[in-house]
């Protein structure tokens, strides 16, 4: 499990979606004006400010909201939701899906709020769905993903995890730095080549538990 957006891009022409970056006209330009948003064709990290976990608990609520009971469960997750650490300028949430619930109704209610269906990544970020407030432009993600399933546990143990301890956080930090240098804009390679500190730190979460 790795929090990416390689994915979103390869199938951002394979699906259809909803209408294209209808993100202002829904009023939701608070995203960009906290630095938050990101082109396709870039890889860019920054700090997480209290600004953008702020907004992203905002997305989350409404997210929640428009989803109601056709979920169990909407957290905000990734490094955009850890204060300080060095991620990229997107918000992302985790949307969990219980087995009395049907995919279709929450690809609906997403849909018709400008999120923009872009496939089932699998075991690689379940169903995506992509908000751009421009063409192209994305500055948030949700993964809809088996409540009960193994990404839904993995995603909050790894926030979870950084939260508390600033040694994981300088450990992963140092990984994405690097993938960074190294691979530039190949965001396929970059969110690829942080599979081991993930899969490291969230052995390290079980251990001290």
């Amino acid at each position: 499990m790795v929090i990416g957006d390689a994915q979103v891009e390869q199938r951002a022409v394979d699906v259809e979606g909803g209408d294209p970056a209808i993100g202002q006209d829904c009023g939701m330009e608070w995203l960009t004006d906290v630095g938050l948003g990101l082109e396709y064709d870039t890889l860019r990290l920054d700090r997480t400010s209290q600004a953008w976990i702020d907004a992203g608990t905002r997305l989350r609520d409404d997210v929640a909201g428009r989803l109601g009971g056709s979920v169990v469960g909407v957290e905000q997750i990734g490094s955009s939701s850890v204060l300080a650490l060095l991620a990229k300028p997107v918000i992302d949430i985790a949307v969990g899906l219980g087995d009395e619930h049907e995919f279709s109704a929450v690809r609906d209610r997403l849909e018709a709020t400008g999120w923009i269906y872009r496939g089932d990544a699998g075991a690689n970020g379940g169903h995506v769905f992509v908000f751009e407030t421009k063409p192209r432009y994305r500055v948030a993600h949700v993964h809809v993903v088996d409540h009960d399933g193994e990404q839904w546990r993995d995603y909050l143990r790894l926030r979870d995890f950084l939260r508390r301890s600033s040694a994981a956080r300088a450990r992963y930090e140092a990984v994405k730095q690097q993938l960074a240098s190294e691979f530039g804009d190949d965001r396929t390679a970059y969110t690829d080549g942080k599979t081991d500190i993930v899969h490291m730190l969230l052995d390290e979460a079980d251990r001290a538990t």
